[in-house]
């Protein structure tokens, strides 16, 4: 396992919790469709399907081998509700932190059976005639590797880093889908990016998320005097789908108002929500005032690396989870705690798949100098900084086609359309940013409706018959806008 650092990632920032029917009142056809609904119907049924009845299935071996899903003073499981959820299904571990309890769960089950290779940042996914046989690499010094391997899995999360307001760990900058796009693989619905409530803001700063299952608990969204940010704005008020919720709080926000989480209500917050407890701290609020500052920030990207029900991508050998991947589960927006449930799903049915697949020839795996000529000419590139600034400005909760038009011709005045390999490894990284960067600008400026998590000024309204319409991106092929089922 190649990584960047063991705790790079953003499962260990997971406090929401994990979907899933254990609930005898609850069946998998209304998490069915309560996925769909909160996808605006763009989701692939049949991966929904697959997600929530297996997920089920999967959720129950965990119970039956002393996962410490949160329980009651009897003995029961705890079960929460979030945002869209019909009924309630969340299960949490250790209050929010239940992405961190999974991951060191399941970090005991591989330790001495896998091998991990840290402070890496890969830089190319190495094909050879349309299959993936390995991957370039760089540390932290400047040295270049490569590993050849039978099967490359994709796993690099999201692309949360791109914005300058983020709940995402800061390391996670959308690499993986420029990777996967200069190997030949389709992305697809880049456009939706899903922008969570909730972030903790003090001082014009972001401390980190506070879950949905803090709504769940009762809170509420309200201005400084009192006044509820949600009441009459959706049915399910502050347990609205999270698009319609950010960009209600953004709106109240630009027109000149504070807007704070009310949790007043709920008894025993800080056992119930430790991590949120300690970000307060850390921020100087004071929760003995019941109220927590917050602003929306770039959460999860619903779009990815378009995959089958097993993992696999267009390029032979070549697999790809989690956020990364498109398996079309979430649609145009993310139903809350379906993520953790994805990546259990479909990282099982990779797992099952690699196993199952047929012997190949095998290849030196071992660590070793590449055999690449590598440029050291230096290509034109944006900072960091700068990027994170105007993907916020342009490419936000709201957007409109000047302004993606500016962000587009913007990128588009750095070396972006040229080949790979005459790309400085040391600058590889911040292409592979920027380059995510445009994949999604251009997405989102082919999609003239506003649809879940993308919304348009200039396009305001969900066009009738879309839902099957889907944005795909790849290189070998020229740039394209396709119809494809749902």
């Amino acid at each position: 396992m190649i990584t960047k650092g063991l705790e790079s990632n953003n499962t260990v920032r997971a406090q929401g919790g994990i979907a899933t029917v254990i609930n005898e009142n609850d069946q998998w056809q209304y998490h069915y469709e309560d996925t769909l609904r909160a996808g605006y119907h763009t989701n692939h049924s049949e991966a929904v399907k697959l997600l929530v009845r297996k997920g089920s299935n999967y959720i129950k071996d965990w119970i039956n081998n002393d996962f410490p899903f949160d329980r009651n003073h009897k003995g029961e499981l705890l079960i929460g509700k979030e945002g869209a959820h019909t009924h309630h299904r969340i299960l949490h571990a250790g209050g929010d932190k239940t992405g961190e309890i999974i991951l060191l769960f399941l970090h005991k089950q591989i330790l001495g059976n896998v091998r991990f290779i840290s402070n890496q940042t890969v830089t190319q996914l190495i094909v050879e005639n349309r299959k993936c046989i390995g991957v370039e690499m760089i540390d932290h010094t400047g040295h270049v590797s490569t590993m050849y391997a039978d099967d490359v899995v994709l796993a690099t999360g999201g692309c949360g880093g791109l914005f300058e307001v983020t709940s995402n760990h800061p390391s996670i900058m959308g690499e993986g889908l420029s990777l996967a796009y200069h190997a030949g693989a389709t992305l697809s619905d880049l456009e939706f990016i899903q922008f969570h409530p909730t972030l903790l803001w003090e001082n014009g700063y972001t401390f980190g998320l506070v879950s949905e299952a803090v709504r769940g608990e009762g809170a509420q969204l309200v201005l400084g005097n009192g006044e509820r940010v949600m009441k009459d704005k959706h049915v399910l008020e502050d347990l609205a789908p999270r698009d319609v919720v950010s960009r209600n709080i953004e709106k109240t926000r630009r027109a000149g108002y504070d807007v704070f989480l009310d949790v007043s209500m709920i008894k025993d917050f800080q056992k119930k929500f430790p991590t949120i407890t300690n970000l307060c701290e850390k921020a100087n609020v004071d929760l003995t005032k019941g109220l927590i500052p917050v602003a929306p920030g770039a959460h999860f990207i619903m779009g990815g690396v378009v995959t089958d029900l097993q993992g696999r991508t267009e390029v032979d050998q070549l697999y790809a989870l989690g956020e990364v991947a498109y398996t079309g589960v979430h649609g145009a927006n993310r139903l809350a705690s379906n993520s953790l449930l994805e990546a259990l799903v479909f990282g099982k049915q990779v797992a099952i798949t690699i196993k199952d697949s047929p012997s190949r020839k095998k290849r030196n795996n071992q660590r070793g100098q590449t055999n690449f000529i590598h440029s050291t000419k230096q290509i034109n590139l944006p900072s960091l900084q700068m990027l994170r600034k105007k993907m916020n400005k342009y490419v936000g909760i709201y957007r409109e086609g000047f302004g993606l038009s500016k962000m587009k011709q913007w990128l588009e005045s750095f070396s972006l359309h040229q080949p790979i390999d005459s790309i400085p490894p040391s600058q590889k990284a911040l292409y592979h940013q920027t380059m995510a960067a445009w994949l999604i600008v251009t997405s989102a400026i082919a999609r003239t409706e506003s649809r879940g998590a993308h919304y348009r000024h200039d396009y305001p309204t969900c066009k009738e018959g879309l839902q099957d319409y889907h944005i795909n991106r790849r290189k070998q092929i020229r740039e394209q806008q396709m119809i494809s089922g749902g």
